[in-house]
């Protein structure tokens, strides 16, 4: 799935964490929580500079340790045990949130066209996606154009106007 995606489910998690429950949170920074979460696997591409990831045709999701589920596991552990408890309580909204968002990115990533996600990575490099890979152009138009006609992009043009539906919609 791309970025604008990420995005639009990232915007949709924070609006329904404040929508209907009972928690003390600020919208602004359960916001910006949630989609921070939502796409901070993909901003390994920044550090490996977009051309050269275009260009070397970096997989960032089997190179990076910010793709890698167990890496953000074990530091939501490493949070719970060593944040004092007053400091705890006063984030849990926003901790509940950044996992989940962090969990959705990944289940969405599973959904893969041209590579999947390694779920026990850096243990484990094999990409795995629920649906079948297709192989990578080596040309970046090719590759979007390619990916354009495909079932996944059509899913993810629905979760985005899903997404903006949901987000327009006011709760009484």
């Amino acid at each position: 799935m791309t970025t604008l995606s990420h995005i639009a489910v990232g915007a949709v998690i924070a609006k329904a964490a404040l929508s209907g429950n009972n928690i003390q949170a600020d919208p602004l920074t359960m916001y910006a929580v949630a989609l921070l979460f939502s796409n901070i696997p993909d901003i390994d591409v920044f550090f490996f500079g977009i051309r050269r990831t275009i260009r070397e045709n970096l997989n960032h999701r089997i190179q990076s340790f910010l793709h890698f589920p167990l890496f953000w596991l074990v530091i939501m552990i490493l949070f719970e045990l060593l944040t004092p408890q007053r400091i705890q309580q006063q984030v849990r909204p926003y901790e509940i949130v950044a996992l989940f968002s962090l969990g959705v990115h990944f289940l969405m990533d599973t959904f893969g066209y041209h590579r999947g996600i390694c779920w026990f990575g850096p243990f484990v490099k094999k990409q795995f996606s629920i649906t079948r890979l297709v192989t990578e152009p080596k040309h970046s138009v090719i590759m979007v154009l390619d990916y354009s006609r495909s079932a996944i992009f059509k899913v993810e043009l629905l979760l985005i106007s899903g997404s903006l539906l949901f987000l327009l919609i006011k709760r009484g």
